[in-house]
């Protein structure tokens, strides 16, 4: 049986190697009870099982309690993660090691919040053979869609915004009026588990549009620091929410990514190419860095609410680094696993 040390010493070695790979993907499942909706518990609960690039594996439990309003003391919201941390073997992908944990609170406001920089929500990474002990806090602020409680204000019509999106060269537009935003504000993803995966702050939104059923990227950027040069990525793109025509019998449905990374701009050609429809706008192109795939759902119904979700997730990398990969992760499946699961 090889020594403790030889086994992190290998893992070290393998997960230094930071360049792009065929083996980009964020892969596992989400199993989700809507205890609010059923009124069988105060809480949300989300357990996750995540593996990202065969380099690092999270298990564990998000329980999201909502801001109550109405009541002698309005119930604060929060978000309360225990999540294990654990390293995978490259040379054994079977073989994984705990390293520490994600752990902590964030609190939610009466405007939906998520106030990341009055939580503690950090990765703590044990000491263990040549690896050193760490700590990384996730900080700054996430905006959530406000409450629905809003009055007259809720009613008042959003200003319409225009997005567009490069597609084989040329520029796509669309006009989305009727949608939820969630905003990020200097919000920094934690570092880890491993060291090569470093602090990553986004700025910018993400936009829901009722109209269409689409998750778009509006002004998003990512800075973050690899081997001491600091990196900046644009992310545009969407997540397309396809459901199956039989959902109310099968509760199926599915995420479709197209995560476009430093998407370029078009160039000259694109002047005398033909015009093309909206659809254009949800093509996908294998020569521009993205994160694609699906989230599948398996929805538990009752009556016109969702009081439970099994999602399978299987969403792969072209181009793109495991530093990517991994605050890509970070994003859906930590800072925004309500909003992004929360019909």
């Amino acid at each position: 049986m090889k020594s403790l040390i030889a086994i992190v010493v290998a893992l070290a070695t393998a997960a230094a190697v930071s360049a792009q790979t065929t083996n980009i993907f964020i892969k596992g499942s989400l199993d989700i009870r809507f205890g609010t909706r059923n009124q069988t518990a105060a809480t949300d609960r989300y357990a996750l099982n995540v593996n990202v690039c065969d380099s690092a594996l999270f298990q564990g439990t998000v329980l999201a309690k909502p801001f109550a309003p109405g009541t002698f003391s309005d119930q604060n919201g929060s978000l309360t993660y225990s999540v294990a941390c654990d390293v995978v073997n490259p040379k054994n992908p079977s073989q994984t090691k705990n390293v520490g944990t994600m752990s902590g609170v964030v609190p939610v406001d009466s405007k939906n919040v998520y106030r990341f920089a009055d939580g503690n929500l950090k990765i703590s990474i044990l000491s263990v053979g040549t690896a050193k002990e760490f700590n990384s806090k996730f900080s700054g602020l996430a905006l959530g869609k406000p409450p629905q409680a809003s009055g007259m204000i809720a009613k008042i019509k959003q200003d319409a915004i225009n997005l567009t999106k490069n597609v084989n060269g040329k520029t796509v537009g669309i006009t989305v009026t009727k949608y939820d935003k969630m905003e990020f504000q200097n919000h920094v993803m934690a570092a880890g588990p491993v060291q090569i995966y470093p602090e990553v702050t986004l700025n910018g939104a993400m936009l829901y549009d009722y109209a269409r059923n689409v998750w778009y990227f509006q002004n998003v950027t990512a800075v973050y620091s690899v081997d001491g040069r600091q990196l900046a990525d644009r992310l545009s793109g969407n997540i397309r929410w396809v459901e199956s025509p039989n959902r109310k019998s099968n509760g199926e449905g599915q995420y479709e990514f197209d995560i476009r990374l430093n998407e370029p701009p078009p160039g000259e050609s694109a002047v005398f190419s033909a015009a093309q429809d909206e659809s254009a706008f949800f093509e996908t192109d294998s020569s521009i860095a993205s994160l694609n795939g699906t989230m599948k759902y398996k929805d538990t119904i009752s009556g016109d609410s969702v009081i439970a979700s099994a999602v399978q997730i299987d969403l792969t990398g072209n181009k793109l680094t495991k530093q990517q990969a991994m605050y890509l992760c970070k994003m859906l499946m930590i800072s925004t696993i309500v909003p992004m699961n929360a019909e």
